[in-house]
């Protein structure tokens, strides 16, 4: 499976160290190995076709459009709740990938 980091997603991604970088590039090639079957550990849905990876205190929101990752948001937790403002830019961002 093909994932697709969304422009917006490419500078936050870039802020992160390099340690941070590596987590989440594993982190993303787990799902696409393993795709759905990964635990809660690893992969949360949040939405009707909205879900969370979760390397350490970062999440990346994806969804999937015609067999292709789309990941729409990263960001560092800060809370123990995923704030519902960063899945509101990842379902708005999703939908810009399903027209």
């Amino acid at each position: 499976m093909k994932a697709t980091l969304d422009e917006r997603v490419k500078k936050v991604y870039n802020s992160f160290s390099d340690t941070d970088q590596a987590r989440i590039r594993g982190y993303i090639n787990l799902f696409r190995e393993h795709k759905f079957i990964l635990s809660g550990k690893y992969l949360k849905k949040l939405k009707n076709n909205l879900w969370e990876l979760r390397p350490g205190n970062i999440r990346v929101l994806f969804g999937i459009v015609n067999q292709e990752m789309i990941i729409v948001n990263v960001f560092k937790k800060k809370t123990q709740k995923t704030p519902t403002n960063e899945i509101k830019i990842a379902e708005d961002r999703l939908k810009e990938y399903k027209l």
